[in-house]
C-alpha cells in the first residue's frame, strides 16, 4: 500500500516534487520508461515467469493504474477489444454490436463490487460463478463457460481473486487458469488486497 513505509513516503515526496504527468509516452518518455522498468521489478519480486516481463523481449510487461478498480476495467476493455478482433476474423459478416452483445465475462460471487462495475462500464454481461468455501473452483468456471457456449454466447474474460476483500479467500488460480487457456478466455488476476504477500519467499 502507498505511503505506509519510509521508502514509500520518500517516493511519494519525490514524485510530488517532480510533478510529472506520465499518462502517455509522448507526455513524458522518461516517466513511462521508468514505469516499464518498475513493473519488471515487481514481476521479478513476485518471481513471475520471464514471459510476463517487458525485459524478456516478448509481449510481457505492464502499466501502473491509479486504483485496483481502474485495473479491472482496463483489463476488461483490453480483453473485450482482443476478443472482438478475434471473432471478426472468424465471422466477417458479424458487426461489432452483434459480437459485443454475445460477450460474457465471469467472476466469483465473492469478487469485489468493482468487478461488476467494470462490466457495467464496459457494456458487457458478467456472470457470478458460485464459490466453494468463498473460493472459485475451475470446474465451476468450466460449467458456466460450457453453459454459455451452448447458449451461443462468447466467453472472453474471467476475474480470479487472490485475497477477496470480505474474507481474504484465494480463488483456485491453478484450476481456473487452464480453463481460461482452454477456452481462450482472458484471466485477470485481482490481487489488490493480498497479492503483495507473494513478494515474501514463503
Amino acid at each position: 500500500p502507498t505511503a505506509n513505509s519510509y521508502p514509500a513516503i520518500v517516493a511519494d515526496m519525490l514524485s510530488g516534487a517532480i510533478a510529472c504527468i506520465g499518462f502517455t509516452w509522448i507526455a513524458s518518455p522518461a516517466c513511462t520508461e521508468l514505469e516499464v522498468v518498475m513493473m519488471d521489478w515487481l514481476g521479478k519480486m513476485l518471481d513471475l515467469p520471464a514471459e510476463f516481463l517487458a525485459c524478456s523481449g516478448g509481449k510481457g510487461g505492464g502499466v501502473i493504474q491509479g486504483t485496483a478498480s481502474e485495473s479491472t476495467l482496463v483489463a476488461l476493455l483490453g480483453a473485450k477489444a482482443k476478443k472482438v478482433q478475434e471473432v471478426k476474423a472468424e465471422h466477417p459478416e458479424w458487426d461489432e454490436h452483434t459480437i459485443i452483445g454475445k460477450l460474457v465475462g465471469y467472476c466469483s460471487d465473492q469478487a469485489h463490487s468493482s468487478v461488476e462495475r467494470a462490466g457495467l462500464l464496459g457494456g458487457v454481461k458478467l456472470r457470478s460463478v458460485p464459490s466453494e468455501n468463498h473460493r472459485m473452483r475451475g470446474d465451476a468456471l468450466e460449467k458456466a463457460i460450457q453453459q454459455d457456449l451452448a447458449d451461443g454466447l462468447i466467453p472472453f474474460y474471467a476475474v480470479v481473486t487472490l485475497g477477496t476483500t470480505n474474507s481474504c479467500a484465494f480463488d483456485y488460480l491453478d484450476e481456473c487458469g487452464p480453463v481460461g487457456n482452454k477456452h481462450k478466455v482472458w484471466i485477470h488476476v485481482d490481487a489488490a488486497y493480498a497479492g503483495s504477500a507473494f513478494i515474501c519467499p514463503e
